[in-house]
């Protein structure tokens, strides 16, 4: 059996997809619009249903078909010494296989449809049929490894996951069947995604003991992880930490370059700004002023999100401040970096454990702490994933989806 493994680089989760499954199912093409019939219709061709707004049919498949070729009860796989049955694995096959109709959906409606035989890469054997059956089993052997991780490592379900756990029920449940709908109109509404109650709950608390798991070993942000660990990490990975002020000399909205008479202000300005940063000798006071100065002339758009610098490995910036900030060594300034967008002065700073990397899709500032402790987390977790026995059990193989269209 074919098996792909996903690093987790973060605490959301591999299977949020499933969760946002449960608040609604697959959305369909749009309806065409409303038009007055023509005298005499043209030959009708997938661009011109494109252009009118009419859906584009996609292949489907039939899963009622599909779910009864095994009774839902029987076994099919054994993931870490825990039998699996296929009304289980069957629900995250589903899932997947509605993900890529999804796809199909978009695709067929710009113009370009698509079939389940076809190729996903370069490999004729790695369909879209294949990938959506991997898919499924690579959501459910990744939620197994959450589960014998923690229980490898003693971690018992705290009292705030199973809060926690509770109350994404409440949610969920009020979301899909109404805040008056009762655990058998849940049962019912899961049964149409072919999830079970007991797969439900498995994924809720694979979810939640994750959260655990990361939260009980680094804290919830990373705090737990030590400078020295982040540091070697940051240096082992070949990461740069540098502060900049950007003097731009095109239009940061359009692109369009300024005049010959703005961008020789703008280089003026610059070497103006590098003569006073260079002639301060404390780093601390050299710092300082460097921010206070980035605050008054910087036009980078970024300088809100990373007002104390950039902490970045190779391929992350343009090329010419890259290679600049490469060459200097802690606390130098550069002399005015001309790049595309204008005149960069820039100051190396020494590795933070607490430099701001990115941030994460809610919005929140992800440190250089934290962001190594996922990392390592992950590494822990797929080593742990890697190693776990896996396999089908004895007579089982997986359905050819192509075979099943309707």
């Amino acid at each position: 059996m074919k098996k792909f493994f996903i690093v987790l680089l973060a605490v959301c989760l591999i299977f949020a997809a499933a969760a946002g499954y449960l608040l609604g199912k697959r959305t369909a093409a749009p309806e065409p619009a409303e038009t007055e019939a023509p005298t005499e219709a043209p030959a009708e061709t997938e661009e011109s249903r494109q252009a009118t707004g009419e859906p584009i049919e996609a292949e489907t498949l039939d899963y009622e078909a599909i779910y009864a070729l095994h009774d839902p009860e029987e076994r099919v796989m054994i993931i870490d010494g825990e039998e699996i049955s296929w009304g289980e694995y069957f629900s995250w096959l589903y899932m997947s296989a509605m993900q890529t109709e999804q796809y199909f959906v978009a695709m067929a409606n710009y113009g370009m449809p698509m079939s389940w035989s076809d190729p996903v890469g370069e490999d004729p054997e790695e369909t879209y049929a294949a990938a959506a059956v991997e898919g499924g089993e690579n959501t459910l052997i990744q939620i197994m490894a959450i589960q014998g991780f923690a229980e490898a490592n003693g971690i018992e379900p705290s009292q705030e996951t199973l809060d926690s756990i509770a109350e994404q029920e409440k949610s969920d449940m009020a979301a899909t069947v109404g805040e008056e709908g009762t655990e058998e109109d849940f049962q019912e509404y899961l049964a149409s995604l072919y999830r079970s109650r007991d797969a439900y709950d498995r994924t809720n608390m694979a979810n939640y003991i994750n959260q655990q798991n990361f939260a009980e070993s680094y804290g919830l942000k990373g705090e737990k992880v030590s400078d020295e660990q982040t540091l070697s990490y940051l240096e082992e990975n070949g990461y740069v930490y540098a502060n900049h002020i950007l003097l731009a000399t095109v239009d940061l909205t359009t692109g369009e370059a300024l005049d010959e008479a703005a961008v020789a202000e703008k280089k003026a300005q610059a070497e103006s700004l590098v003569e006073e940063l260079k002639a301060i000798e404390d780093h601390e006071q050299l710092v300082k002023r460097f921010k206070e100065l980035k605050e008054e002339y910087c036009e980078d758009t970024g300088k809100s999100s990373f007002p104390d610098g950039y902490l970045f490995q190779t391929g992350d910036m343009v090329e010419e401040f890259e290679s600049a900030a490469l060459l200097l060594e802690e606390y130098d300034v550069s002399e005015p970096v001309e790049s595309p967008y204008g005149y960069h002065i820039i100051l190396r700073l020494p590795l933070d454990a607490d430099a701001i990397v990115g941030y994460s899709n809610t919005g929140e500032a992800i440190s250089a702490r934290e962001y190594c402790a996922n990392y390592d987390y992950a590494q822990k977790l797929d080593a742990y994933l890697q190693a776990m026995p896996a396999e089908y059990a004895q007579g089982f193989t997986p359905p050819e989806l192509s075979d099943y269209l309707e």
